[in-house]
């Protein structure tokens, strides 16, 4: 008896130690914020997009209704069209007139980009290709290693040319022709076991670049360029990217991801960022708001509600648990 006591004390002790020694931002000084009611919620997020219980969808830059059909969500959309998806793979290309075209897969679309009559797409196990959707069939499929974790936050296939870049669940972007339908490239950004998808994908000024929560790489006419971080979130804005480290740092970085000017915020977890033409916003998850300069000398830190569920920054805006901050009223001084 005296040795199961002996047991469950050290164990308590240990767990008491382990949550204890976790540590949290602090900043020392704070200013009030309002936040206003979206009298709706997040039911589901992407890396471009969110969907609301109402049948709104967010955008990168905005809001707009759309008919979902019940159990369907936000994915990806161009000028004209939006994809959705569910959960049984079942996909649905919807514009201001309705479904105007649909697919069925055999697991749940992820991500997906329209290119013409072609949808390109990764499914949830990880397999990848592309869709005719008048010929109403898969006509190029591949599957990558199978991946045990993954970040919602998944980055979608990419145009380039007559090339399309897609981003797998395995941390490795596959270049693929889409005339003949053929791999041109494959490159492993990361090959981490957990969280490993691409969770950004981007070009900036002819150069490619990729990231997963382990890293990020660039690609151009120069070759190869690495920033191995661990990375929360990433942001291109103007001729600069702006990485938001899982150690609290922010960087502001050039194509060839060389550092312009960096700011660390101890023990700050950010749970969704944004980047304007003046200021660079950080929603902690703990409640806290950091908005600082583009050069990241100057900042203020705005007290808000604790992060309890999904986060999605659209236009000006961050909707989260039920609120809207309006971004456009803040300043870094």
């Amino acid at each position: 008896m005296y040795k199961k006591i002996l047991l469950a004390s050290s164990i308590a002790t240990i767990l008491f130690a382990g949550c204890s020694s976790k540590q949290y931002f602090n900043p020392e000084q704070t200013a009030s914020l309002r936040t206003s009611n979206m009298g709706d919620k997040l039911i589901n997020y992407s890396r471009d997009g969110a969907t609301l219980a109402s049948g709104t969808i967010l955008t990168k830059n905005q809001s707009k209704k759309i008919e979902l059909d019940k159990g369907f969500y936000f994915i990806n959309n161009n000028r004209n069209a939006a994809i959705t998806a569910d959960l049984q793979g079942n996909c649905h290309i919807v514009t201001k007139e309705g479904t105007v075209a649909s697919a069925k897969f055999p697991q749940a679309l992820v991500a997906g980009t329209l290119i013409g009559q072609y949808l390109v797409y990764v499914l949830q196990n990880n397999n990848y290709g592309i869709y005719d959707l008048k010929e109403h069939k898969i006509v190029y499929n591949n599957e990558a290693h199978k991946a045990y974790a993954i970040d919602r936050r998944i980055a979608n296939p990419l145009i380039i040319d007559k090339l399309v870049v897609i981003p797998t669940l395995d941390g490795k972007i596959v270049v693929l022709d889409l005339t003949t339908k053929k791999i041109s490239k494959e490159i492993f950004v990361s090959t981490e076991k957990s969280l490993n998808n691409i969770i950004f994908l981007r070009s900036l000024n002819n150069a490619l670049i990729a990231a997963t929560h382990h890293k990020m790489i660039s690609i151009s006419s120069k070759g190869k360029t690495e920033y191995d971080k661990e990375i929360s979130d990433v942001v291109i804005n103007g001729e600069n990217l702006f990485v938001f480290q899982k150690n609290g740092k922010i960087a502001k970085l050039d194509k060839s991801l060389s550092i312009i000017s960096e700011k660390k915020f101890k023990f700050a977890h950010f749970s969704t960022v944004a980047v304007d033409e003046e200021k660079v916003y950080g929603l902690e998850k703990q409640g806290y708001l950091i908005v600082s300069n583009r050069n990241l000398s100057k900042y203020k830190v705005y007290n808000a509600p604790e992060v309890e569920g999904f986060t999605f920054v659209s236009g000006d805006k961050i909707y989260y648990d039920g609120q809207i901050i309006d971004l456009s009223t803040l300043s870094y001084e």
